[in-house]
């Protein structure tokens, strides 16, 4: 299954040219890589603070297993991806590599990770995976990536204030149609001084979302995966919500930045209602308000109707096809994707662990906050929920989400209307997907 390695193929997985050549050098020239000639080396991504709790992990490893010696080799995200194509390009890649859902497409179809598959289940255990995590780090069946942690789109609510309108919590079995009247009571029995809900209508995930409850998707194969009416159902949508204060108006969210917590309609108390995704409810939106947030599912089309929400990896963790150390490296994977110590230690700075396993050290724990108990009940639920993950989304997905926004902003300022933004963005994102 895997196509021959070369040059070229690791330049497009994100690396200029014009820099390949001294980096190589550097690497080659690197002491660590030198020095952990005999250990497992291994890579990862993020702030420091998650640095750091990985390297303790590999630390702890090394204690508990005093035949293998871990090296850790951790990158700010930025700096990251170059310095992996460096090393995969160089063959000096380290043997377990922390990698995202889109480079475990690039670098396994060109036979620079190996295949998990020898090693479930005698080495790495997979039961306690959800499926639908398990398929989207999967090549033509194989498994090329062990999920680390997760997260999934969930639907907020101030707590807070509904309690003090008097109105119900929303139910798990909501529909599109019972969040239009939770929304519009929130405008009518506050006084108008607060709306319903943040405005989603330019962001991707939650038209993702709409759509998979109506059986379509964002994108299948590279292009867009809905209809003209679709998009029209969902603009007209929030159009109504604007007219009564069900959504905020334009203006107001014109200032918020989707997954920006701080400008959140939700944090500054303009609305009620808003999406969030399950990693952001602690560290973002609860802490940055003293109202009581809770998550439960998105809405659906039909109270008997799919829910749109799936589980979405953090990133993986995958074996490097050359490495001299693959079965102490696999033996690693599993320790830190399904051990006791990975899941106390990392508790929920990436997303609640993929591994049930992982999730349950913690629930047997007596010291999970109430934002944390409340992220790994409703993973549980989601879960339970979720239907097939979508297709991985194409590169230019990013200027289609820019073209939503806008379109969905010139709808809102009324610069034009539903039936002139439609077709518009319809053109513009083919058009963008198709690369002209």
């Amino acid at each position: 299954m895997t196509t021959p390695l070369n040059r070229r193929r690791f330049l497009q997985a994100g690396l200029a040219a014009g820099v390949l050549a001294p980096l190589l050098s550097a690497c080659n020239l690197d002491p660590a890589a030198k020095e952990a000639k005999n250990s497992v080396r291994f890579s990862s991504y993020g702030d420091p603070t998650k640095l750091g709790l990985r390297s303790k992990l590999a630390d702890q490893y090394t204690s508990s297993h005093p035949d293998v010696k871990m090296v850790f080799e951790g990158t700010a995200t930025a700096e990251y991806w170059d310095k992996l194509a460096t090393q995969m390009a160089g063959g000096n890649a380290p043997d377990v590599i922390n990698i995202d859902i889109a480079r475990i497409g690039q670098y396994g179809a060109a036979g620079a990770l190996q295949s998990l598959q020898k090693y479930i289940p005698d080495t790495i255990d997979t039961k306690p995976f959800d499926k639908n995590l398990l398929s989207q780090g999967q090549l033509k069946g194989e498994q090329f990536g062990i999920p680390v942690a997760m997260g999934a789109y969930s639907m907020g609510y101030d707590v807070t204030v509904l309690d003090k309108l008097g109105l119900e919590h929303p139910k798990e079995t909501w529909t599109w149609s019972d969040f239009a009247t939770l929304a519009n009571e929130i405008r009518q029995k506050s006084g108008k001084k607060i709306y319903g809900a943040e405005d989603p209508s330019g962001d991707t995930a939650s038209l993702q979302i709409f759509l998979r409850g109506k059986g379509e998707d964002l994108y299948k194969d590279g292009a867009l995966a809905f209809t003209e009416a679709s998009l029209t159902e969902w603009f007209e949508y929030w159009a109504a919500l604007r007219a009564t204060g069900g959504t905020i108006p334009a203006d107001i969210a014109a200032q918020a930045k989707y997954g920006d917590w701080p400008t959140s309609p939700l944090v500054k108390k303009q609305a009620a209602l808003a999406h969030i995704h399950t990693p952001n409810l602690k560290g973002g939106f609860q802490d940055l308000t003293k109202n009581t947030i809770d998550i439960t599912l998105p809405p659906r089309n039909t109270k008997d109707g799919k829910c749109g929400t799936f589980p979405a990896p953090s990133s993986y963790l995958s074996l490097n096809a050359k490495s001299q150390r693959a079965d102490d490296a696999a033996g690693f994977i599993n320790w830190f994707a399904n051990g006791e110590e990975a899941a106390k230690t990392l508790r929920l700075i990436s997303g609640p662990p993929a591994s049930a396993a992982g999730r349950d050290v913690l629930l047997k724990g007596s010291d999970l906050s109430a934002s944390e108990k409340q992220v790994l009940a409703y993973t549980d639920l989601a879960l339970k929920n979720a239907f097939a993950p979508p297709q991985a989304s194409p590169a230019a997905s990013t200027a289609v989400g820019d073209l939503l926004l806008k379109t969905s902003q010139d709808i809102a300022f009324g610069k034009i209307s539903i039936k002139q933004g439609v077709p518009k963005f319809i053109a513009g994102a083919t058009k963008t997907l198709d690369g002209k």
